[in-house]
């Protein structure tokens, strides 16, 4: 296999494998690879039935879940055996694999020399693209009426505006603010990371496909949220979002917009994982999502 760096001009590609199976997973899609490129230093690989995604984890070679169909996982899995063992004399381990994979792989009985462990700290949340539209609903009351307080209190100083890659240097400045306000250590020690890979994307706005948007508050922007969309799923991915914490409701307000201006047509939305954070977990958990996309770590035997 010939690997490859995950460089801005390969988004097509990734699309062109992403759509042979519907994968809710966001490491499936390729603005969530790309961002966290730095963190995991990425390589890809493509031959005629799959993309395959390999990095190394403390000197060790590991994988990702393949971008194929369903009908091709069992052949992609044993060409990455192959690759591990005889190219790289490495036993196979691969990182957040989602249920469906495991569960053909299982069937085909590809995983008798392996063991596997749930990831709850990367599961992604899935919810109903309608509900958060409109936060319709008892469960959502809570919601609706941050929104609504927002409103009422900033009523005739804000807008909300999509965004391109003329407003990058204020989304710049403004994250800038952000992070000086609120930059701490989670637990994986990977936020650093992730403004790395937020701002590459930034600085690589006119090569990539995404969606921006962001509020304007007295003409300054306040918050802003970057996403993609997977159409053979009919599903938003929520990659960034970033609000000022003291104003109250912006990160209801931004999370409702964007959606509605951006991802008209979207069934389902992805808003990603919490990564451990028990104050992320419990802010995703209030917005009721209708699933959790599971994922696992599978590891060979040794």
């Amino acid at each position: 296999m010939i690997l490859q760096p995950i460089s801005p001009f390969v988004q097509k590609t990734f699309e062109s494998y992403e759509k042979l199976r519907p994968c809710f997973m966001s490491e499936g899609h390729f603005l969530n690879q790309f961002l966290w490129e730095s963190y995991y230093h990425t390589m890809f690989a493509t031959d005629d039935i799959a993309l395959y995604l390999f990095f190394e984890y403390q000197g060790e070679k590991k994988a990702f879940c393949p971008l194929c169909s369903v009908d091709d996982l069992p052949e992609a899995f044993r060409r990455m055996e192959k690759q591990f063992h005889d190219e790289w004399n490495a036993p196979l381990d691969i990182y957040l694999v989602d249920d469906l994979t495991k569960n053909v792989w299982e069937q085909a009985g590809l995983l008798k020399h392996y063991t596997w462990t749930s990831e709850r700290d990367s599961f992604d949340y899935i919810y109903e693209a309608e509900k958060l539209k409109t936060l319709s609903g008892r469960a959502m009351h809570k919601k609706k009426n941050l929104v609504n307080s927002f409103l009422r209190e900033y009523e005739g100083r804000f807008v909300y505006e999509t965004l391109d890659c003329g407003d990058i240097e204020e989304v710049k400045e403004f994250h800038e603010k952000w992070l000086d306000e609120r930059r701490h250590y989670d637990r994986f020690n990977c936020i650093d990371d992730e403004e790395e890979g937020v701002y590459r994307l930034l600085g690589n706005c006119k090569s990539i496909d995404c969606s921006m948007g962001g509020i304007r508050m007295d003409g300054k922007i306040v918050a802003y949220t970057i996403g993609s969309y997977c159409p053979s799923i009919q599903c938003a991915f929520i990659h960034i979002e970033k609000a000022e914490p003291e104003i109250k409701g912006l990160y209801n307000y931004i999370n409702q917009q964007f959606l509605i201006h951006e991802f008209p047509d979207a069934v389902y939305v992805n808003r990603e994982d919490d990564l451990g954070q028990d104050n992320l977990r419990q802010a995703k958990l209030s917005y009721k999502p209708i699933r959790l996309e599971e994922k696992y770590y599978i590891q060979e035997k040794r």
